[in-house]
Parts: structure tokens; C-alpha cells; sequence
């Protein structure tokens, strides 16, 4: 029998991975298969199949493309703002996206484990790329330039991405879609200037 091919492939391909995104954020990748997410986006499993190899390549395909989003939202080091601008607004923008949005960097985390050696790989070359090294070269160019203490920039990077972690989760029935900004605006004080009363804000 002839494999089905959608009548909009790349409609149909983009529909998939919205569901799927949706889905994975609510159920986790182990609790998934492929015929329930055919039937959420309303096309056989031969349509699934039809775009990708199996659930771990519709799987990675979600990820890496959330990954190019990110990517679109940390900009290069600007010469004309300082690093600490730079980054304050980069956490602003990733904590304002929706929700599903940002639980995908808490999915990633804790169902990468279930995929493939090489996938997992693939994907952690990605992450670094296109997310983690992103914002690791803000902090490396405000350490250049005397705007940062001269901190071990891997370490900063991974603070401040466990600082906002929390936030990094589907929002729940009654739960605010995004952190209020008086919390985002406490988070960033207490990253760039730590909780001691001594310390002096610095631009």
C-alpha cells in the first residue's frame, strides 16, 4: 500500500510539531506514541511517518527546532550596550515567552536520557551552539571588556540558567502564564549584585 503523503507537507510537518510540543509537555516522551499524536493532529500514522523516521527523530526535530527559536532570541554581543543590559534583556525575553514555549528547556533536560547515543549527542551539540554558548559569549565579552568580574563564564552561564529554571515549566489551572516582573526584576538583582546589602548596582 502506498504511503500517505499529506496534501500541505510543510503545513502538515509544522501542525506535527505543534501537537507534538503540546503534547510531550504534558504526557513526557515515554508517555507518548506515535498513534496518539496522528490523532491529535487529525492525520494517519502513515502521515506521521510520512515526515518523520520514528518518535525520537519527531522528538529531536521539536527540540532543535525550539532550539533555533532560541537562537533568534540571544543576539551577538553588542558593542554599543553593556553585558549586564545585554543579558537582563535576554532573560526577559526567554521568561516572557508561553509557557509550553519555555518548558521545553526543562523537557530537554530531563527526557534527553531516552534518546539515542547519537541523538543525545546531536542534540548537546545544539544546545551549546544555538543556547548555552549564546548566552556564555555575553558574559565572556562583559568579562573583556571590565563590565564583569572575572568569573569562570561556563559557571555564570549555568547560574543564571538555574536561576530561571523554575520558570522553565507549563503553567498550571490558575497559574500566571509568565513570572510577574517584580520576580524577574528580584531574580536579575540577585544574580548581578547577590543579596548583601553592601554591594553597590552597577550598570
Amino acid at each position: 500500500m502506498e504511503q500517505e503523503r499529506p496534501l500541505d507537507q510543510s503545513d502538515s510537518r509544522e501542525r506535527i510539531l505543534d501537537e507534538a510540543k503540546a503534547l510531550f509537555a504534558a504526557r513526557g516522551y515515554r508517555g507518548l506514541s506515535m498513534r496518539e499524536i496522528a490523532e491529535a493532529v487529525g492525520i494517519s500514522k502513515a502521515g506521521i511517518y510520512y515526515h518523520f523516521r520514528d518518535k525520537e527523530d519527531l522528538f529531536a526535530a521539536m527540540l532543535h527546532r525550539y532550539l533555533g527559536q532560541l537562537a533568534g532570541l540571544i543576539g551577538a554581543p553588542q558593542a554599543g550596550g553593556s553585558a549586564r543590559r545585554q543579558l537582563e534583556e535576554t532573560a526577559r525575553m526567554l521568561l516572557r515567552q508561553p509557557a509550553q514555549d519555555r518548558s521545553l528547556v526543562r523537557m530537554a533536560s530531563q527526557e534527553i536520557a531516552h534518546l539515542s547515543e547519537p541523538a543525545r549527542r546531536r542534540f548537546d551539540a545544539a544546545y551549546d551552539e544555538l543556547f548555552v554558548g549564546r548566552l556564555r559569549s555575553l558574559i565572556v565579552a562583559g568579562i573583556a571588556r571590565g563590565e564583569l568580574r572575572p568569573v569562570d563564564p561556563q559557571t555564570a552561564t549555568w547560574a543564571l540558567l538555574g536561576m530561571m529554571y523554575p520558570y522553565f515549566m507549563p503553567a498550571g489551572p490558575g497559574q500566571a502564564t509568565f513570572p510577574p516582573d517584580s520576580v524577574v526584576d528580584d531574580l536579575l538583582a540577585i544574580y548581578f549584585d547577590g543579596l548583601s546589602i553592601s554591594n553597590n548596582p552597577t550598570e
